[in-house]
């Protein structure tokens, strides 16, 4: 019994020792110094700016229509490395309006229930392509051709004429 009180006193002792030097890691309010920072960890949050700024411009292209308003159906974004693999559930034989925006660098090639669509160009500018007879499941793919990154968004609204 008393080598099992002696081995549990240890560790107590070693875990608040463990606790005690989280919390003495140095103050904040300390001046900078004028070593330079490593750039691994500036790095990363560079490229995640960069994707945050891409989805952002995806974002305000396809925000032309509040979700709010009765003909808006879906919408989304994905990395472009991801690609879009999306089934749209949608009023069959109605009329819709598929509009596609990239935002990064290279070209999007989107298929529309099967059918190519012309190539979009990653500049942030919305391409649509309308769906005369929408089928009940309409698939939407949006592989990235090669050398395309950034971000890569859609959004489907009903037809009204």
């Amino acid at each position: 019994m008393t080598r099992l009180r002696e081995c549990l006193v240890t560790g107590a002792a070693l875990g608040l020792l463990g606790i005690g030097a989280v919390g003495c890691t140095g103050q904040e309010t300390a001046a900078p110094t004028s070593t330079p920072t490593s750039t691994p960890t500036s790095a990363p949050s560079a490229g995640g700016t960069a994707a945050a700024a891409y989805e952002q411009r995806v974002k305000d292209a396809l925000d032309t229509i509040s979700p709010d308003d009765p003909e808006f159906r879906e919408s989304g974004t994905d990395r472009l490395a991801e690609g879009v693999h999306h089934y749209s559930t949608l009023t069959k034989g109605s009329a819709y309006q598929v509009a596609f925006v990239c935002a990064g660098e290279g070209t999007i090639a989107p298929v529309v229930g099967g059918e190519k669509i012309p190539a979009v160009a990653c500049d942030g500018v919305p391409v649509t392509h309308r769906i005369a007879s929408a089928p009940v499941r309409l698939p939407l793919t949006v592989p990235g051709l090669a050398g395309a990154t950034g971000s890569v968004g859609w959004r489907i609204v009903a037809v009204t004429d």
